[in-house]
């Protein structure tokens, strides 16, 4: 287990009956696969661990996580988000699979494997997720695929879960254990249903006061009608404007076509020590070279294909969860920047994406979604759904960096080698995560097949941009 977290206690990650505002939009407005709100998490182990202990390891694990029993119901009447109740028909042998690869059993076999998995619409009258053990990965080795919807937690939330379930074994076989899970609550969905929007109906005035304090709040800083008072509220309206309204796609060619319904899944991966040298050394982090790389790897992309890429707009994640937050669940807001693409230097991007980065975080109004998002959730779904797929069609790219573990852990008893995540292509034609573990940046990739086709281009672009950027190492050192 890494040590850098502590682990959740039973009972306590997810634990919220209700999901916040968030969680409501994603699960409500999500349309698989052109505009999906699920993902897929892929872990590579060194072995093969027996399938009775995996499945042991799962049993185990709904114990002490019986957010994973649960299902997603509405309330009766539109008047608040959806709450999760413990499903009474859950079957373990339903959401967590075998597979076996054909020989040779190759990485790119794998990740056809786990795109295919991930493709799969969820099926969400059951609960969200579902996971597939795959044997046959050349090398003795073995992968671990969960697919899941994107209301159950973000990727802090993810690396609070794994931390913690990775420090477990599985426990022995004891005589007449049947692997069953034990029965789950005694919740009626329609009751649930029912009792919940009758509470949140007794609440709508309580609701509507809270959101006119949080808006009053935002705008307000100082006293009512000082000179202070005016001029932050009209600083918070500005920053509205461009929150709100953040900057299109860059008008490229390439990137205009393609339904998003195609997926190709790609890896690559560099050191975590090298990459933080390379921002260091253009006076950014290792998110801003990890991002640098990115696009300079589209750049690329566009320089064989003789177009010009121009400033690409990002979608990245901005995590809003403090130390003393529950565990589990989503609390982010999403920042759209307008990335230095159109950058040759690699230096040079970091040190504009440095700059870009932190003008979007030092927005007053980044977090506007916050207050609009329980009024927006009052619409039914043909109307929210797209609302919520021309915000995501203003981007190009989707990137995410998720911190992961420090340390490696252990599955089954087998090594975990290495941990990737794939995103959804919302609205946007390809998407990239970073997970860090153990010292290695693994980097997921969600390509849409029907743009960069189904070969090795695309990945090996973004290779030759991150490449660029950990040269940057290098050329500190020769400056030096």
């Amino acid at each position: 287990m890494s040590g850098d977290r502590e682990p959740a206690a039973a009972g306590q990650w997810g634990g919220a009956r209700e999901m916040n505002e968030l969680e409501a939009t994603m699960w409500r407005a999500g349309r698989h696969p052109q505009n999906s709100t699920q993902g897929a998490i892929m872990e590579v182990f060194d072995g093969t661990p027996e399938w009775d202990d995996v499945y042991r390891l799962h049993v185990e694990g709904l114990r002490h996580y019986p957010r994973f029993r649960q299902r997603v119901v509405e309330p009766a009447v539109p008047v608040g988000p959806p709450v999760w109740v413990d499903d009474p028909n859950f079957d373990l042998d339903y959401h967590l699979r075998l597979i076996r690869l054909p020989k040779p059993g190759t990485m790119r076999q794998l990740l056809d494997a786990a795109q295919r998995l991930g493709s799969v619409a969820l099926d969400l009258n059951r609960p969200p997720w579902v996971a597939t053990f795959v044997e046959g990965v050349e090398g003795g080795r073995s992968a671990y695929v969960v697919v899941v919807h994107h209301c159950l937690m973000d990727g802090y939330g993810s690396v609070q879960l794994l931390s913690d379930l990775h420090g477990r074994t599985a426990p022995p076989t004891a005589a007449g254990d049947s692997a069953e899970t034990e029965s789950v609550g005694p919740d009626d969905p329609l009751r649930v249903a029912a009792d919940h929007s009758v509470a949140r109906l007794r609440s709508v005035p309580r609701l509507a006061g809270k959101i006119a304090s949080g808006v009053f709040g935002a705008l307000r800083g100082g006293p009512i009608g000082s000179a202070k008072s005016a001029a932050s509220a009209a600083r918070f309206a500005a920053s509205a404007g461009r929150v709100l309204a953040p900057p299109r796609g860059t008008g490229s060619e390439l990137l205009k076509d393609g339904s998003r319904a195609q997926w190709r899944y790609d890896v690559l991966d560099c050191s975590l020590a090298e990459l933080k040298a390379a921002g260091k050394s253009a006076g950014g982090t290792i998110n801003d070279a990890y991002v640098a790389g990115i696009i300079g790897g589209l750049r690329i992309y566009h320089e064989k294909h003789g177009a010009d890429v121009g400033d690409i707009t990002i979608n990245m994640p901005v995590s809003l969860r403090r130390p003393d937050d529950p565990q589990g669940g989503n609390r982010f807001v999403t920042a759209f920047i307008k990335a230095p693409s159109s950058v040759a230097d690699p230096a040079e991007r970091i040190t504009a994406l440095r700059q870009r980065v932190t003008k979007a975080g030092e927005e007053p109004a980044l977090d506007v979604f916050s207050l609009l998002l329980p009024v927006v959730n009052l619409a039914p779904s043909a109307v929210l759904s797209p609302l919520f797929s021309s915000m995501q069609n203003r981007t190009d790219l989707t990137i995410s960096n998720v911190p992961g573990m420090t340390s490696a852990v252990k599955f089954g008893g087998s090594v975990v080698e290495n941990v990737y995540y794939f995103a959804p292509l919302p609205g946007c034609h390809i998407t990239t995560v970073m997970f860090s573990y153990n010292g290695v940046c693994n980097i997921g990739i969600n390509g849409d097949k029907e743009v960069f086709g189904d070969n090795e281009e695309l990945l090996a672009c973004l290779r030759a941009g991150m490449d660029e950027v950990l040269d940057l190492r290098h050329r500190a050192g020769q400056e030096s």
